[in-house]
């Protein structure tokens, strides 16, 4: 009898101190031990990653699946983005509830557990929280308690009902404090985003780039330092998600050298696209997710801020419409023609799939990154910062045997044809990458291999986390 069900030799396992040839052995899900295979015995499976890195499975903790936006729910439901994700080399990703005012957030976390059980892979659920009043101030034990202990406000978004007002703020702040919650911020000023807005349509200039002239990086620098002092007055920890650009992540160095408890994620397309995208009047739609695209400069600091450790989660923030929502909103012309208007395009980009090969070619490739720094923002960090360390994120004893192989000299070039998203086009049409996922394995099982997804409907786990 087999003394193991899988085992991984002769690869580079990554760690957050560095790589080490050393081979795996898994049981019942879980990595059981670390040596030289001889020391092993036998296994069901030998997978031999010889000039191969293994690192521990890739954990998004900021993504959009079937999350209505302007009445789009986008292509995915949480199976079909399982694939996306598992050939991507993520097996456990983290969604939000879907709350609007007058919700039980309670509620909606078992609204959304429901919605993920046709996951393969691993998943969990960050609190969306619109308003501060008793009840839900009285809930925020209770969903620290299902293992959901991470929350999100938005500092803007007054329109569509989900900005929470200041006071608000604070109290979650405190109560999140008290309960062993983590409060996080989607940080934009809604006035001046607001003024900018009023100021465009009165004038009639609404066409793509006037997004991100609408909201420059003093509106997301503004709602970052009103929400560090907030917690800082309050005496908590903050978690920023998506920080976009250089004046935000000032304001994070500067509560990082007071050794503030702030903490900083950025997403894959704030570090690869630039915004002038958005002024291509044919396309430039395709491009509109929130905060804005930035520049070269602002894509550089944010680099800078991964090697020095000030960032400390890279996500995708994967949020995806095809061509047919996000031009479904606009208004037409006597003649047929589309009216462009940036605030009525459903916001979002993709990035789940794309996330680990543009991190090993723009990172790694280029010598932004080192491939134990990749590990650590992708996998490590989340983890911890989420509360599921060392269950997750980490190639240990005892942890689950959630595990991507990559082949550095694996090519591809990124395409709608060639990525799972299942629409029209792609951010990053014809991008060459270099270093490529060749198989993943979520708890000791093999769910993607060489491009091909082989996990069932429902096989993935909710996952209770605890800070």
């Amino acid at each position: 009898m087999a003394n193991f069900d899988m085992i991984i030799k002769n690869g580079l396992v990554v760690s957050p101190a560095g790589c080490s040839q050393t081979d795996i052995a898994i049981r019942d899900g879980k990595i059981a031990a670390l040596g030289k295979l001889d020391d092993f015995g036998e296994a069901t499976k030998v997978i031999d990653a010889n000039g191969k890195y293994v690192m521990p499975g890739i954990i998004d903790g900021h993504v959009h699946i079937a999350a209505p936006f302007m009445g789009c729910t986008g292509p995915l439901d949480f199976y079909s983005a399982s694939k996306a994700a598992a050939l991507g080399g993520v097996t456990t990703i983290i969604d939000f509830t879907n709350t609007m005012p007058g919700d039980s957030v309670l509620k909606k976390i078992e609204d959304r557990k429901k919605e993920m059980q046709i996951a393969a892979i691993d998943y969990s659920i960050h609190a969306k929280i619109v308003e501060a009043n008793a009840e839900i101030l009285s809930e925020i034990k209770d969903i620290v308690s299902l293992g959901c202990p991470t929350l999100k406000m938005f500092t803007t978004y007054r329109r569509a009902g989900v900005m929470i007002n200041d006071e608000d703020i604070l109290k979650i702040m405190e109560e999140a404090k008290k309960c062993g919650a983590r409060p996080g911020v989607h940080a934009e000023d809604n006035t001046l985003s607001e003024y900018n807005d009023d100021k465009f349509t009165q004038a009639g200039t609404t066409g793509w780039k006037y997004h991100y002239i609408s909201k420059p990086p003093m509106v997301e620098a503004l709602a970052t330092k009103k929400m560090i002092d907030f917690s800082r007055a309050v005496g908590g920890e903050l978690y920023i998600f998506h920080l976009t650009c250089g004046e935000a992540l000032d304001e994070v160095i500067k509560a990082k050298k007071k050794n503030l408890p702030i903490y900083a994620e950025t997403c894959i397309h704030y570090l690869e696209l630039n915004k002038h995208v958005m002024d291509d009047s044919e396309t430039g739609y395709r491009y509109i997710c929130s905060p804005p695209l930035r520049d070269d400069k602002d894509r550089m600091a944010l680099w800078q801020g991964l090697k020095e450790g000030v960032v400390s989660v890279v996500s995708s923030d994967n949020c995806l419409y095809d061509d047919n929502e996000k031009l479904g909103f606009l208004d037409k012309d006597k003649s047929g023609n589309i009216i462009p208007d940036y605030k009525k395009i459903a916001n979002g980009v993709s990035g789940l799939e794309e996330k680990l090969m543009l991190l090993l070619t723009d990172g790694v490739g280029s010598g932004k990154m080192s491939i134990s720094d990749v590990c650590n923002v992708c996998s490590v960090n989340p983890a911890k910062l989420f509360g599921m360390y060392p269950k997750k994120g980490i190639i240990q004893p005892g942890s689950d045997a959630d595990i991507v192989i990559v082949d550095m000299n694996a090519k591809k070039t990124l395409s709608y044809k060639t990525l799972h998203y299942g629409i029209n086009f792609s951010v990053y049409e014809g991008k060459r990458v270099s270093g490529v996922p060749i198989m993943t394995i979520r708890r000791g099982e093999i769910i993607a291999e060489k491009g091909h997804f082989k996990a069932p409907k429902g096989s993935g786990r909710f996952i209770k986390r605890v800070l």
